[in-house]
């Protein structure tokens, strides 16, 4: 990590940062070892039925098991790939294992913000949309910040209905309630 210039991040005017990804190996061993390390339960799981993912500007084949929890507000989001093309996640598994991958903030209007990126230099790496059973929408983007921030940047925003929704715990328990998100139980 270079020096950053911190003043260079009032640029790109972010709120709060809202997700700490890690990429996994084993989600389920994952899910036990954060839940023992940091109190984080439950875990939640969306039914993604279809996705459409970007790599390096071109489409990949990927299938992905995701699982959220929260410690307050910040979620923390645990990737394992299943199987697929190379694709962000994969380039760290393979270059550092396992491990934080990035941080991510929950927006409004994520076209926008890419926009905003793209005119300061930041193209995206990765990017897609997934969708649940229920018609949730998650838009999201993948941003090259290390030298910027020390971190790789995800800028992610989730609609349901049209309607900018969030990610926020009060959202996954509504996903519970209509039987678009599943909890799961450490082992």
């Amino acid at each position: 990590m270079n020096n950053i210039d911190t003043s260079a991040m009032k640029k790109f005017n972010l709120p709060a940062m809202g997700q700490m990804g890690i990429v996994v190996t084993d989600i389920h061993q994952a899910i036990g070892h954060y839940t023992t390390l940091l109190n984080i339960r439950p875990w939640y799981r969306a039914s993604i039925v279809k996705s459409d993912i970007h790599y390096g500007g071109k489409p990949v084949d990927l299938e992905l098991d995701i699982a959220v929890g929260y410690s307050g507000s910040l979620q923390f989001e645990l990737i394992q790939v299943l199987r697929g093309d190379t694709n962000i996640y994969t380039d760290l598994i393979n270059t550092r294992g396992q491990g934080i991958h990035h941080i991510g903030f929950v927006v409004s209007n994520i076209s926008e913000r890419i926009e905003t990126f793209k005119k300061l230099g930041l193209h995206p790496i990765q990017h897609g949309t997934l969708e649940t059973k229920g018609k949730a929408i998650t838009r999201f983007a993948y941003f090259d910040t290390l030298d910027q921030f020390g971190y790789i940047t995800e800028m992610i925003q989730t609609t349901l209905w049209g309607i900018n929704v969030g990610m926020s715990r009060g959202m996954m328990k509504v996903g519970r309630v209509m039987g678009d998100v599943d909890i799961i139980v450490a082992k």
